[in-house]
């Protein structure tokens, strides 16, 4: 008896798949470096304009008492001007009522400074700025040894502001950790006086109550204090450590390398990782704090009068 196949068949048969082959294993990958802070380094007037202007426009910034309202000529005297001069206050009223409203919310502004043995008698060479607020998060590098006293007097492109007006205004909050070195230096530099200053190291503090013998440095309080993935720690680790061998002596670095222009890439990486994560450091302290009978709101009482 035998058996014949219909060309359908045929086909049919030549049509199947080929079986599909064991798939390979592939050996698990490194996990993806974190993506780094948004940061900008300002090393020119036209980038320092930008960068003011930026700030003045994602911040909460208060209006001016004086240079906003309407300044009146003395008309009295013969030789009078007629266009506007520093005089008296026509229209007080003009100034915003209630004159400025802390928002319930974080601080926005976040600095910190690095330079050649900082303090009023070494060099500030970089002013690290960071705007941390709801919708808006990056670091500005400022070179203030390639830009100089201009870092600080030049003003926003509508003529409002100066870095030294932002920097000095007691009504703005501006966080820091272990500001002493810091406006020591943009003093006795620049005589710029910080004013609404909040000192991380000193939230650190209250939140240990105390209980330590030497004050506790920024690495270790991020560390020991935030909570990161262990992508995120092994970066500012490593952000830390690449940016010491290049400018710490003990490593075999340089204090001038903060000079250099263009700043070293490990250079930048260690000045915008200790930035960023202020925010999120003030927001575990303030936490801790509010937590304790209301121990610390940045809202309450803020900029009253000294």
């Amino acid at each position: 008896m035998s058996f014949s196949f219909s060309s359908n068949t045929r086909a049919c048969q030549d049509s199947w798949p080929e079986p599909a082959e064991a798939p390979t294993k592939t050996p698990p990958s490194d996990p993806p470096r974190p993506v780094q802070p948004a940061y900008t380094v300002v090393n020119t007037i036209v980038a320092l304009r930008a960068c003011l202007d930026e700030i003045a426009r994602e911040t909460t910034i208060p209006p001016k008492l004086y240079s906003q309202a309407h300044i009146s000529p003395r008309t009295n005297h013969p030789y009078a001007r007629t266009q506007t001069q520093p005089g008296s206050l026509s229209t007080p009223t003009s100034i915003p009522a209630p004159l400025f409203s802390l928002p319930e919310s974080r601080p926005e502004l976040y600095l910190d400074a690095e330079g050649i043995s900082l303090s009023r008698n070494g060099e500030l060479s970089i002013l690290i700025i960071h705007i941390g607020t709801a919708t808006f998060s990056k670091t500005y590098l400022l070179h203030v040894h390639v830009i100089g006293r201009r870092t600080f007097i030049t003003k926003t492109t509508n003529g409002l502001h100066t870095l030294k007006s932002l920097l000095e205004d007691n009504r703005l909050p501006k966080v820091l950790f272990d500001c002493r070195m810091d406006s020591d230096a943009l003093f006795g530099q620049f005589g710029v006086l910080l004013g609404g200053v909040i000192d991380l190291q000193l939230m650190c503090l209250a939140v240990h109550d105390g209980g330590t013998k030497y004050l506790p440095g920024l690495g270790k309080c991020l560390a020991e204090d935030l909570t990161m993935t262990t992508a995120e720690q092994k970066w500012v680790d490593g952000a830390k450590a690449r940016g010491q061998i290049i400018w710490r002596p003990k490593c075999g670095g340089r204090m001038e390398r903060f000079n250099h222009d263009p700043l070293h890439q490990d250079i930048v990486d260690y000045c915008v990782v200790d930035a960023a994560y202020l925010p999120l450091l003030f927001d575990t302290y303030n936490t801790a704090l509010g937590n304790r009978d209301g121990a610390f709101f940045v809202a309450r009482g803020w900029g009253l009068p000294d």
